[in-house]
């Protein structure tokens, strides 16, 4: 694997390939304007088969959303041909990929793990779909994954038309067997920040919003409660700075990690990597390498309670934690970095564009 063409419609760039050091990597889109120039080298590169691999983030709108008409149709392709004339080019190459046959896959590591509708042609043609909050239940993950067009192939008949102008072999299924789990990862930069081997100064931690409302603020008040009836050194912090967090983070044999707007959270990988052990939600997403529940972490109900059993257990039998603060550790550093992600996309992608031939 020497190069990688990266298509991101999106204005979020994916900051797993910002700096790879192992291959050439060239990135087109992610809010980044592309003059006319750049379009020609680009373009005559992948004609010349340039790319090894290309991955490609989803696109939002399409230019024919479930339930446009034509004439809806042509005034986005000209707002496009004038405004997101990038986006359109991203289209192109995407093309091009198809004809030469070349390994592709669709990577989105959102929060809500949703595919938007101007994606729908990405996933048929893709070999590998990677979702960071992919539902566990095969059979729903598709009517889950796209909006508001469920699992219907047949749905949008307008757009598949126009898609078979330039791609006329393209599957009218969605093959469910492509899709796969993917964490949210650490970077190597955070590796290097944390100390594991910092001495333990409190029981349970967590810094954020201590005012919040919903799931978090009802796990806060939990936790306020538990400090003020037994014995465990709670130390729950507002906003810290990035430093302070890290080495609060470190000096806590338990640290919370609630969900966010997706059930991931990078607290999850932060505590890991500072050899404290999470205390998460049981998991409502299939999960990539996940850690196991009393081995790497802690999973607990989101029930009223259910927090304060998981603290009572966990603490209860403290001479076992240093051991799992070094598994989950470990769990991090051999699965979860952003250069370990990056090679499972491409070593998952070109094995299964293997099978595929």
């Amino acid at each position: 694997m020497k190069n990688i063409l990266l298509l991101e419609p999106g204005p979020t760039p994916l900051d797993l390939f910002t700096d790879p050091q192992e291959f050439q990597i060239l990135r087109v889109g992610g809010n980044r304007p592309c003059p006319f120039r750049d379009f020609r080298r680009i373009l005559q590169l992948a004609n010349e088969g340039w790319a090894d691999l290309l991955i490609v983030t989803q696109r939002e709108q399409a230019l024919l959303p479930p339930g446009a008409g034509w004439l809806r149709g042509g005034r986005n392709l000209v707002r496009a041909l004038f405004k997101e004339r990038t986006e359109l080019f991203i289209l192109l190459l995407f093309a091009k990929a198809v004809q030469r046959g070349i390994p592709i896959a669709l990577v989105n590591r959102s929060d809500n793990g949703r595919l938007l509708p101007g994606t729908d042609w990405f996933y048929r043609r893709c070999h590998v779909c990677f979702i960071r909050e992919l539902h566990p239940m095969p059979e729903l993950a598709l009517q889950h994954l796209f909006t508001p067009t469920g699992g219907n192939p047949q749905s949008n008949k307008r757009a598949r038309h126009i898609t078979s102008w330039f791609d006329p072999h393209c599957p009218l299924r969605r093959d469910i067997d492509k899709l796969r789990p993917i964490s949210l990862g650490t970077p190597v930069e955070k590796v290097k920040q944390i100390d594991p081997k910092k001495p333990k100064t409190s029981d349970v931690f967590f810094a954020g919003d201590v005012n919040e409302r919903g799931l978090r603020g009802r796990l806060l008040r939990e936790l306020t409660e538990l400090a003020q009836h037994s014995e465990f050194k709670i130390s729950l912090r507002d906003r810290l700075t990035k430093d302070e967090y890290l080495e609060a983070v470190a000096s806590s044999h338990l640290c919370l990690s609630p969900p966010g707007m997706g059930w991931e959270c990078w607290r999850h990988y932060e505590a890991l990597l500072a050899g404290s052990i999470p205390l998460m939600t049981y998991p409502p997403i299939l999960q990539y390498k996940p850690g196991v529940d009393g081995e790497h972490c802690f999973y607990f109900p989101p029930d009223p309670g259910g927090l304060t059993m998981c603290v009572e257990k966990a603490l209860a039998r403290r001479e076992r934690l240093p051991a799992m603060a070094e598994a989950g550790r470990k769990l991090v550093l051999e699965n979860h970095t952003y250069p370990k992600l990056r090679n499972y996309i491409i070593n998952e992608t070109l094995a299964a564009f293997s099978q595929a031939k």
